[in-house]
């Protein structure tokens, strides 16, 4: 997809916070570069699906490092939830009224973790490809 020659991996990366129309809606992060550069482009491919059905101009530039740092602060204000994973590790739940996600931890090291921005008028809209869109990850998050 041509969209994704304008994206690439920055030294040691972990993950990024993904925005559209100029606001942040999401986030991945892995405990390891080399397990994040391999998810890299199927992520930026989840989140562009909606990006393209979503498009409202060029409002990219309106996006402010405030806006980003604000995202990362109301993470750790989310209400945690926390129990045993089926498999190894531990499952943890992050609720807020302006956030949801969720983080697998191991041996008290984050291994992965998303967060979803609640944003208005992007929940519920039908998928039109076998891949994962950031919207339908989102609306599984939230259950």
């Amino acid at each position: 997809m041509v969209y994704l020659q304008n994206f690439s991996l920055v030294g040691y990366q972990v993950g990024a916070i993904f925005t559209i129309n100029g606001e942040v809606v999401g986030m991945d992060a892995f405990g390891r570069p080399e397990t994040f550069s391999k998810v890299f482009t199927k992520l930026v491919q989840s989140y562009a699906l909606d990006a393209i059905d979503w498009i409202d101009g060029n409002k990219g530039e309106e996006l402010s490092g405030d806006d980003v740092a604000n995202f990362k602060k109301g993470i750790f204000s989310c209400k945690m939830e926390t129990r045993d994973s089926v498999g190894l590790g531990t499952d943890c739940r992050l609720e807020s009224d302006k956030l949801t996600g969720f983080a697998l931890a191991l041996d008290g090291k984050i291994v992965h973790m998303s967060v979803f921005a609640r944003v208005a008028g992007v929940q519920g809209r039908a998928q039109t490809s076998r891949m994962a869109r950031y919207s339908r990850r989102n609306r599984n998050r939230m259950h």
